[in-house]
């Protein structure tokens, strides 16, 4: 049986995930520092720790641009069935894996297979959320009523394709790694030239 209090209890439990996984990222941060304290530099250090800082800086935003992706979603949302709570799950796994990513990135540097790893992750999480939009698309039931359908496949469709083109990329060319994260830009830049056409568009 479907309840408000267990739709309630899961999205409740989803944010606290995101929340301790986003916490976990700043661990690895806090080992950096030397035992002895003031012995190392603080430039030095900083400058020796810059992939961990980066490695962390990139995490923070993924996983927060992810869980605003997921609060829209959720937002429309006013039952759930067995396919949701799975999906959720899933996504949730790739959230809690990605401090573990993070680290193997900071640490392996542009190893290929740690390429594959963090972007592989974060490409994962991103297909966990399309499929969740398509499924609401797809099952108008589960949106509560009155909802706005403020989610668009199509954009989330082409972000997903954006993680996996900048997986393969950068598991290809060595040489790029970790920057064929800047592919994710390709959407939105497509998205605002067919904007810019349309709109040049005489009527």
């Amino acid at each position: 049986m479907r309840t408000d209090r267990g739709l309630d209890r899961l999205i409740t439990f989803l944010d606290a995930v995101v929340a301790i996984a986003i916490t976990l990222l700043v661990l690895p941060l806090v080992d950096v520092l030397p035992d002895e304290g003031a012995a190392v530099d603080l430039p030095t250090l900083l400058a020796e720790e810059a992939p961990r800082f980066g490695a962390f800086t990139l995490s923070f935003a993924v996983i927060a641009r992810f869980w605003l992706v997921h609060h829209r979603l959720v937002e429309q949302v006013g039952s759930y069935d067995r396919t949701f709570v799975l999906l959720n799950l899933l996504w949730t796994m790739t959230i809690v894996l990605l401090p573990f990513a993070t680290e193997v990135a900071a640490v392996y540097g542009a190893d290929r297979l740690a390429v594959a790893v963090y972007i592989g992750t974060m490409a994962l999480s991103s297909a966990c959320l399309t499929l969740l939009t398509l499924l609401l698309r797809r099952r108008p039931q589960l949106r509560r009523a009155g909802a706005d359908e403020e989610d668009d496949p199509a954009r989330a469709v082409l972000t997903t394709s954006a993680f996996v083109l900048a997986l393969l990329v950068g598991v290809a060319v060595p040489t790029i790694g970790y920057a064929a994260l800047f592919l994710l830009f390709l959407p939105d830049a497509a998205r605002r030239l067919r904007a810019r056409r349309a709109a040049a568009r005489p009527r």
